[in-house]
Formats: structure tokens, C-alpha cells, sequence
């Protein structure tokens, strides 16, 4: 009997291991940035990528007005696609609806997920790698010194 607790929490355990290591843990952002895309952006880290964009909740800005040069009474905005730094007394919030320049208080973060790091780095390894007669040359070429 023992046995089959000792298997059943193994397989749990490796299975869980399995989940985690496919999908990077969820991130909570207070700026972001194309939530609604597989280019999300959190915190503004760089060369970070959210490929499975942000949800669940989002940040929810007061005294917005629109940024696109008409007038309105400042109102509430829910930042479904993107919240961050405007001006310095200013936030900007990106909603599915429009842009907000928002002077008041803010609440709330959101969840962003798949965040992978989005650089290439290329490491050529070990030079003893390469074929002895790559030893010491250059691409470009180089003129002896004279004597």
C-alpha cells in the first residue's frame, strides 16, 4: 500500500517538474506593454518577450484624457493592453478602446506569461574546436610590418 502512495506522488512530482520547466512562471507587471499579443512586455525588462501575452487583471487608472487631441471629462480606464511612464506626473494607459494620459491614482498590476529572454547570444566554444590552420588568422587582412 505504501508503494502505491510512494509511485502516485513520484508521478506528480515529475509530472509537475514536466509543467514547469515547458512554461516559464506567470509575471506580475506594473508596466506592460502589448498585452493583448504574443509580444507582451513586463517591467520593462529588456530583451524580455511575454509570448503568451497578459491577463487576468490589469491596472485600473483615474483622471484619464484621451491623447489623441480631443477633449473629455478625466475619466476611469482599465489598461487592457498597455500601462506605463507618460511624463513624469503622467501615466500612459492603453486600453482596447483608445490611449489615456493619466494624472491620478492607480491600482493593480497584471499577469504576463511565457516570459523568455529574446536575445541570441552566440558562444563559438573551446578553440580546440577549430582546425589547426584557423590558428592566428584574421579576416581582414593585414600588412606585415617592414623591416
Amino acid at each position: 500500500m505504501h508503494f502505491i502512495y510512494f509511485l502516485t506522488a513520484c508521478i506528480l512530482t515529475s509530472a509537475a517538474g514536466v509543467a514547469s520547466a515547458d512554461s516559464p512562471a506567470p509575471r506580475q507587471c506594473s508596466f506592460y506593454t502589448g498585452a493583448n499579443t504574443n509580444s507582451a512586455t513586463c517591467n520593462e525588462i529588456p530583451n524580455l518577450t511575454c509570448m503568451q501575452g497578459c491577463g487576468w487583471n490589469f491596472v485600473v487608472a483615474e483622471g484619464c484624457q484621451p491623447t489623441d487631441g480631443t477633449w473629455a471629462p478625466p475619466s476611469t480606464q482599465v489598461c487592457d493592453v498597455g500601462f506605463g511612464r507618460d511624463t513624469a506626473a503622467a501615466k500612459a494607459c492603453i486600453t482596447s478602446s483608445g490611449s489615456f494620459s493619466c494624472r491620478g491614482a492607480t491600482s493593480g498590476y497584471t499577469w504576463c506569461y511565457g516570459c523568455v529572454p529574446n536575445t541570441v547570444t552566440y558562444n563559438p566554444g573551446s578553440s580546440d574546436n577549430y582546425p589547426p590552420e584557423w590558428a592566428g588568422q584574421s579576416p581582414i587582412p593585414v600588412q606585415a610590418p617592414s623591416s
